[in-house]
Parts: C-alpha cells; structure tokens; sequence
C-alpha cells in the first residue's frame, strides 16, 4: 500500500502538559507538508490527552493521537511506529520543540543524497536561565557515504534520536526497534541503524531545541537508575554482534561503552551510595571485560584523564578498579580529554580483521581442525550441531564451536548435557576465533561468516543454509537487495552448498545469481537437523521428561513482520490473538509459543493461563518434535515439521497486507495445511480438538517436492562426503565447468539517480558477457525496485561491501601520503586485489582486470 506521506513524526507523551503546545505547534506549522504528526498517550496522568484532543480535532488529517498503558518511552515509540505511514520517520520529545523547517531539510536533503538517515545539529536549553549552546555542528567532510566509509561518524554522532530522520525501510530490514524497560534507549538503537544504513547525511543547522535543564525535569537531577545503562550497553554490544559488524567496529563500539561508563562516573559525586558506586565499577569492568578481552591494551579506546593542574594520571592504572571507583568520586572539576586519533592513517576495519589477515598468511591449515557455526553462534543447533555430534562419535577431530559472549553460559550447558566436553567453544570476533577460521580445514556454517571471510585452497567448507524457502531470497526480495551481499560471497566460496530439495536449489542458484558464477559442488540431501522428526520415540521421551504426557501440546511459531508499511509489527497482533487463544485453552491443552527475539521480550507469559514460551533444557526442535500440533503461517518450520505428518495450521490472518509487502514463491494458500484467516475460526478449531483431527497424508506432489530426501541417515551421509570425499547416496552436482568461461566485469563506481541514467550505463556494456559490480552503498532503494522489476532476468551481477584484506605493513604503503614507491605500492594493490576476487568471484576467469582496478 502506498502513502503520500513523507515523514511520520512519533511524539510519546508523559507528564508535560506544560510544555505539550509548544512541542506541537512546531510540529503542525511545519513547511514540509505531507507530514503526519503520530501523538502516542503512555498512559500519562496529567491532563495532556486533553491538549492532544484539541489538536486532532484541529488539525483532522496531520495529528493522530492514540492511548495506551504506561510502559515507557522505547515501548510508546514503537506503539506509534506501528501506525507510520511516512517514508521516514521521526522521532520528538514532547517537552521539547523543533524549528519550523526542519522536516523539510532534512527530508529534501535524504531524497537529494539518497540517505536512509539525515541528522542535523541542535540546540541544548538551559529553561531556567534561557540561554542555549550549539551542539553536534560541523565534520560534514565524514557524511558523504555509510560508517563503512567513515567509522568515525559513530564516534562524532550523538546517538539521540531526536536529531534524525530514519528511512522506514531499514527499520523493516534490521528488525531493530527500541527496547522495551529501558534506559537510555538510543544507545543500542541508534549506532546499530547507523551501523545499517547505506548512507549518513547531514544538515548543518541547529534544527532542534532540546531542553537540558529545566527545573525538577529528570534530566536535571540524578538518579540510581542512571547506572541501568550498562545494560542498554550490553544490547549495543550484542546488536552489533547479531549484524555482523562487531568485528569491523570494534574500535568504535568499545569507544562508546568507555565514554558513557565514565559520564556516569562523572555523575557519581551527585550522591553518596558508595555502595551503589562500587557496584557500578564492578559491573562496568564485567562488561567491558565480556565483550571486549583486550579493550585495556587498544590504544584508540584509551580516555586520557587530566587534572586541573595538569598532571597525567599513568596508563598502568587502569588496571586497577579501585583506581576507577577514584575517579568516580572526584568532582566535576576533572575533565575529560580524548587522545586525537589519525583518521587518516587509521586502518578501516577492525584489528581483528588485521589479526585474521596475519593468520591468514603466516598460519598453515590444520589438518584436522573443524569449526561448526550456527546462526553467528547465538546458539548451537541446527544442520551444524548435528553434524557435529555425529564427528564427534567418530573421534580423531579437533573441534570447535562458535558462541558469542552473551550466549556463552547457555551453550556451555548444553554441550555439558549432550556429552560433548572435549568440543572447545570460541567466541565470536576475538582472535582466537579468526585463528580458528584461518587455520581449520574443514567448516560448517548454516549462515555466513564474517565479511572478510576467504576461503583458502586448502580448505573444505559446506554451507548447510536453514530452510526450504516461502519467502523470496537474494535478489527475488521486494527490498533490501543488496543486504545479501555477504551470503552471496560465502555461497561463492563454499566448497559444497546443501539443499534440502530440487525447489531450494533453484531458487538459491536462480536469486544469488550462482547459477553462472559458483565454481564448486551442490548437494541435494535431507538436512541432518530434520532427522530428529524422524524419531517418534524421541518425541514421546521429550515429552514425558517435561511431565506433558498426559497433555495435548500445541506449539505457535509465526514469522516475523517487522514494522511493515501496513501498520502493524505483529506485537499487538499476537497479544490479542494470544489472549483469546488463552480463554479456548485449558490444563490438558496448552499452546508453548517460540517469537522472533525481536519481539518475544514484548509478551508477557505470565497473563496467561494456558500459554507459556519454550521450555529451557531441550533444543526447539526435540521439543517441536514433541509436540502434539504445529501452528504457524509463513514460517519455513511448517516444511521441516510436516515430516512428522502431524497435523499443521497455518494462520494467516494478515494474508494479503503480507502478501503485498513480502514477496514469495508460491501462494501460501496452495499448500496442503489447514487455514485460517480470522482468529475466532482458530479458537474454536483449538477448543474443540478440531484442530488434532487434520491430515495431509494423501499430499504426495508436496512431499515429493519438499521432504522426499529428508530421513535418519542424512547426517552421516554428509559428514562422510564433507570429512571423507565420499559422495555414497547423494546427489552432487560438480559446477567446475563456470571456470572455464570468460567474464568482464563492470565495476559501477558512483550512484546512479536516475533510471535513464542507469539504462546508459547498462547498455554501453556488453550484457551477456559482463558480470556487473555494485558497492553496496550505491545500492539504493530505487536501484532495488529498477532490479526487482526488470533487471534481475538481465544481468548477472555481485554485490560487494568493501574490505581490503591487507597486513598492517601493506595498508600502510596503500595509504601512505608519499607514493613515490610505484613498484612496491602497485604490488600491494594487486594482493588486494586478488584477495578481492577470491573472496567475491573465486575462479572465476576475469579477462579485463587489468582495466578495473577497484577492490571488490
């Protein structure tokens, strides 16, 4: 559904009838006309929902006002980013005020420069005594492209987000919304969506009024509750992690947490909880320690503090946390001074990219290393996790096993529980991990690995992938096209690519454009996480030792929406639908419901009767498999679990507003599964055991098409092929013959607007013969629709997110100001350049490299 609004403006509302007039009526004289102003009521007891009815009614078509309880500022922003309608949204304090024409430049400037995310500087106000001070003003040199090309723009930008305007679509694509309970809630929203975003631009004017002190406002006085931002911290760090982008800014990130843990130092000597004080020192030393091993020895995260008097406090000190719980309670008279950083001769990336390119040349493979990886390590499951038990019985392996920090106490126990102690677990982004991924012979990923990821010669590396697809991927995808720019270049460079049938194949080889440009093997298998629905015994074991044998168990998994143009993030929808399915449920029937991690903190179990979420101590799929009924809707689990020929609901009761905003294979409705679209419908199939009454037995085209290959021995037929060559039972599929033919490439070198001006582009090449070479920053949302609706069919093409793959001493002569070494500075080009096409075009025969000399 397509709207006319420009920008969606999200005002939550508590507490400040006094200051609410001021804050709208900037809002409603905007310049910039097709704004909606989206007024959100958290349940506020003064009388400030009768001021925002005064402005509904006033203003019919711009100000929109909605109520709900109380839950806090991150909860009432996305309660009111559910009703955006707008391209972009933006997001206003109502104690505070903007200038007039801020939505307009800022909006004029995000469509000018094709951003996802346009800032601007801004006033602090001082209330009390009427003066303000600029803020956040200049450095427009760093906003010409994404924290890609400019890391320093996360260190230089302010995380509020009152000072932005955000694409809607890349709230869509990340999933990323703010927290729910807590504090200083920009943190972990906000650098994560500029981590995202394929371009940061800038207005250079101060376009907001943030109102700093005002008297008996919260941001005037200290509270205990301050020092709660350790965990908005913690969030921070593991939302970079689960993109994929801890690696490459770490720099950055442990900048960000060293600079608000002593904000809130500075803070300390507000009050006298030296309790409370030690505490703080002690977790904050816990966090940086988790996610950060050698944050102390990083020279560009070190903050250098000076005394009035100038005298320098000695590095060696950092050390000890009785010495920061001193500087905790020294008085604001202590300031803090930032080492200059050298932009300029700064590395981009991370040192652990540097770390893994230093294995990467001087480490051999190992000959019986294995590393198995599922889903960035958040857990350990899936297609790798049983794989790995099976090599693990075999014996004569050197295993391990990737976790992040967060996860690490979680899949320690379980590894404990299934008996597999000599399996050693490495985190993810630390050296000890990129060692690991440099040094292993044999890898097993059912993701990606880390954006500088190349393969070596030596090295046997399958991708397992995780789903037979509903969903469009890769290039098939209404938007966000060139986010499958890293699993384009791990499936390029994996030894074997597994599907679970015919259907998987041709869709992945057709949408990652691998059908003309993979060099190595696929194979069609049964994925070795599916043979636990072999296993009825099992399932009945599971349920017994949760004490649910006597019980009918019903288990919801829907997809995730993310925050779709048509209003709804699934959040309201699912409580609702939760709250009438509680009231047809009883003690022999139960519904255990496994959500999205985006929004499965939004629910509270603990309203229901009947409804519970997973149970801890068994992995979701035995407990999938034990269960009594599968509901679900556009979710691929429905594929995995009809192997048990148990029965399967699927409720769509948003078909066709998700059908307009997701693209898929085939019509969901096509499928051999009971349906429902309304929610009254599904109660009544629930409390009547209806519902345990459907069968698809006689659905044979399906089964043949999806789950014919799945099975109790697949696991072992595919750690035979990947650790012993033996291709016994499968069916391979060798593409070596993609070596052979000849490419020139076409590397597209600056954004491209306008459509005619990228049909010029396009067609001064020679098509059939030319794979076409897009920088992801370039790739905008319209270059998406031009792609989606013509150009997929025509051209072949990668999309690359840069990274030179250089040692400290090549990047150095690479960047160096002196270039008088022509010989020595064209070989280290030419290394970065190979590396390039092993990572994004491995084997593939280039006849024009020499003419293109960009990194890819």
């Amino acid at each position: 559904m397509v709207s006319d609004i420009k920008v969606s403006v999200i005002v939550p509302v508590y507490n400040v009838e006094q200051y609410l007039r001021k804050c709208l009526d900037s809002l409603v004289n905007q310049t910039l006309e097709d704004i909606e102003i989206i007024v959100v009521n958290d349940g506020t007891p003064d009388n400030s929902q009768v001021i925002i009815d005064e402005y509904v009614k006033n203003y019919p078509n711009k100000v929109y006002g909605y109520i709900k309880e109380n839950g806090g500022l991150s909860d009432a922003r996305n309660f009111g980013m559910q009703y955006a309608k707008g391209e972009y949204i933006a997001f206003v304090d109502s104690d505070d005020f903007v200038a007039v024409t801020m939505y307009e430049k800022l909006y004029n400037k995000a469509i000018e420069e094709n951003a996802e995310i346009v800032v601007c500087a801004y006033f602090n106000v001082n209330a009390n005594n009427n003066t303000m001070k600029s803020a956040q003003k200049g450095n427009l040199h760093i906003y010409d492209g994404s924290i890609h090309d400019h890391p320093e723009i996360i260190e230089n930008n302010a995380p509020y987000a009152w000072n932005k305007l955000v694409k809607k679509e890349l709230f869509d694509r990340t999933g990323i919304l703010y927290p729910k309970g807590y504090i200083y809630e920009d943190i972990c929203t906000m650098y994560p969506l500029l981590a995202s975003a394929n371009k940061i631009s800038k207005v250079d004017e101060e376009l907001y009024y943030y109102i700093v002190e005002r008297k008996g406002s919260i941001t005037s006085s200290f509270s205990k509750s301050k020092t709660l931002m350790l965990r908005s911290l913690e969030l921070l760090d593991e939302r970079f992690e689960e993109l994929g982008l801890f690696d490459e800014f770490r720099d950055q990130i442990v900048v960000i947490n060293l600079r608000h843990i002593y904000l809130r130092f500075k803070e300390f000597d507000k009050y006298k909880w030296r309790r409370e004080q030690i505490k703080f020192v002690n977790q904050a030393f816990n966090l940086l320690n988790k996610h950060f091993k050698n944050w102390r020895k990083n020279s560009g995260s070190y903050i250098y503090f000076t005394l009035a008097e100038d005298r320098h406090i000695k590095r060696w000190f950092y050390k000890r946390r009785l010495y920061w719980l001193f500087v905790a309670m020294m008085p604001l008279k202590w300031i803090q001074d930032y080492r200059d950083w050298d932009y300029k001769k700064r590395h981009p990336g991370s040192d652990m990219k540097r770390y893994y390119i230093k294995m990467f040349e001087t480490k051999k493979v190992v000959k019986n290393r294995v590393i198995f990886e599922s889903f960035h390590g958040k857990n350990i499951s899936d297609s790798p996790f049983e794989m790995m038990k099976e090599l693990y019985k075999r014996g004569g392996y050197e295993i391990y096993v990737t976790s992040t920090e967060s996860s690490w106490e979680k899949n320690k126990k379980l590894l404990e529980e299934e008996g597999l102690s000599k399996v050693k677990m490495v985190q993810l982004g630390v050296e000890k991990y990129f060692e690991i991924l440099a040094t292993a012979k044999y890898l097993v990923n059912n993701v990606s690995f880390p954006i500088s990821f190349t393969k070596r010669p030596e090295q046997v590396y399958i991708n397992t992938w995780h789903g037979t697809p509903l969903k469009t991927l890769g290039k098939n995808m209404k938007k966000g096209i060139e986010s499958m720019f890293n699993i384009q270049h791990n499936f390029l460079q994996s030894s074997y690519l597994l599907f679970p049938n015919e259907y998987t194949k041709e869709c992945t080889m057709k949408d990652y454009n691998l059908d003309k440009l993979f060099t190595y093997k696929t194979v069609i298998e049964g994925y070795p996480r599916n043979t636990v629905f072999s296993d009825k015994e099992k399932g009945l074991e599971v349920k017994k030792k949760l004490g649910l044998e006597d019980k009918k168990v019903y288990v919801y998994m829907p997809t995730w929406r993310g925050a779709n143009s048509y209003g709804k993030m699934g959040i309201e929808d699912i409580t609702e639908n939760l709250e009438k399915l509680d009231a047809a449920l009883d003690d022999n029937h139960l519904l255990y419901v496994n959500l999205h991690p985006n929004i499965g903190e939004a629910v509270d179990y603990s309203v229901y009767k009947f409804i519970k979420p997973f149970p801890e101590g068994v992995s979701n799929y035995e407990f999938v498999n034990a269960s009594d009924a599968l509901i679900t809707d556009y979710s691929s689990i429905f594929f995995d679990y009809s192997i048990t020929r148990k029965p399967i609901v699927l409720f769509m009761y948003d078909y066709d507003e998700y059908m307009d905003e997701h693209g898929t294979y085939f019509d969901a409705r096509t499928l051999p599964f009971k349906q429902f679209f309304d929610i009254d419908s599904l109660c009544n199939a629930v409390s009547s055991e209806e519902i345990l009454t459907y069968k698809y037995d006689d659905a044979n085209e399906y089964f043949e098409k999806f789950i014919k290959y799945d099975g109790p021995d697949c696991t072992r037929k595919l750690v035979d092929l990947v650790f012993k060559g033996k291709e016994d039972g499968l069916i391979v599929e060798d593409y070596a013959k993609n070596r052979e033919r000849e490419w020139k490439i076409s590397v597209l070198l600056e954004i491209k607007e306008k459509k005619e001006e990228y049909d010029e582009y396009v067609n001064s090449q020679d098509i059939e013969n030319t794979i076409f070479v897009m920088n992801k920053k370039y790739f905008h949302a319209l270059m998406n629709k031009w792609y989606y609706e013509e150009y997929n069919d025509k051209l072949t093409y990668i999309i690359f997110g840069y990274q030179r793959m250089l040692n400290e001493e090549d990047e150095k002569i690479y960047v160096a100001k002196d270039k008088s070494n022509n010989k020595q500075l064209e070989a280290v080009k030419k290394k970065a350049r190979e590396r390039a096409y092993a990572r994004s075009l491995p084997n593939i025969k280039i006849i024009n490299k020499d003419e293109n000399r960009r990194i890819i």
